[in-house]
């Protein structure tokens, strides 16, 4: 059971609450000695933030139990988006990939810097975010690999996420590297995709049995990436 003074939870999160206050409504609970429910509110006089408690008998407690936080965001996506932002920070990733759906909030609270040629919008949650984007694919889900295979494979689109791959991989680097192997297999699965390999001769088939080719020096990354999971052995 969680118990704090309030003075000393006022000295420490009021400047932060009453920041957060200021773009989106912050309401934060907690319970009394006796058991009763405690709201907590952040104004400014002068240069500090000051502690207010809101309660039925009216009497100010000194200290609370069991912290409760209601952040009102504007929207459902801004609620959603925010909580897997909080979510990864909790986990403690180094990034996360959020879908373009949320672009817009991020870029209105200038959480991301967006770029449209990738695949997702990429965060990253360290303390300096680092130029390379080799960092970035912590941030993928299962799911998202998964779709990054199906776009390859099944349109033929050759993403910046495998270059990305490519260079981690060189650099035995890759995070999570057992998921892009599960990821793709899955979607072979899914997808009905054939892979065959005889007499030095590579090929795979889609679902209706048709080629699906590659270059003859497999130079794309997608293609390098896909190469070393089917075959880890090679070198």
């Amino acid at each position: 059971m969680l118990t704090f003074p309030v003075a000393e939870f006022a000295q420490i999160f009021g400047p932060l609450i009453y920041a957060i206050n200021q773009a989106w409504p912050v309401q934060v609970f907690g319970m009394g000695s006796q058991d009763e429910l405690v709201e907590l509110s952040f104004t400014k006089e002068g240069t500090a933030p000051t502690i207010q408690q809101k309660n039925v008998s009216g009497i100010p407690c000194a200290e609370l139990r069991d912290l409760y936080f209601c952040v009102k965001f504007p929207d459902p996506l801004a609620a959603d988006c925010m909580f897997r932002l909080l979510d990864a920070v909790e986990k403690k990733s180094a990034a996360v990939a959020l879908e373009w759906e949320y672009a817009d909030f991020l870029e209105q609270q200038r959480l991301a810097r967006i770029d449209r040629t990738l695949s997702y919008c990429y965060v990253s949650l360290e303390e300096e975010e680092s130029a390379d984007p080799v960092g970035w694919l912590s941030g993928l889900t299962l799911q998202q690999k998964c779709e990054l295979w199906r776009m390859f494979l099944g349109k033929r689109l050759f993403l910046p996420e495998f270059e990305w791959l490519r260079d981690a991989m060189l650099q035995g680097a890759v995070p999570n590297w057992i998921e892009w192997h599960l990821a793709l297999y899955r979607v072979l699965e899914e997808e009905n995709i054939r892979f065959f390999c005889k007499d030095g001769q590579f090929e795979l088939l889609d679902k209706e049995g048709h080629r699906i080719y590659f270059g003859v020096d497999h130079s794309e990354a997608a293609e390098q990436v896909l190469m070393k999971v089917l075959f880890p052995l090679n070198q």
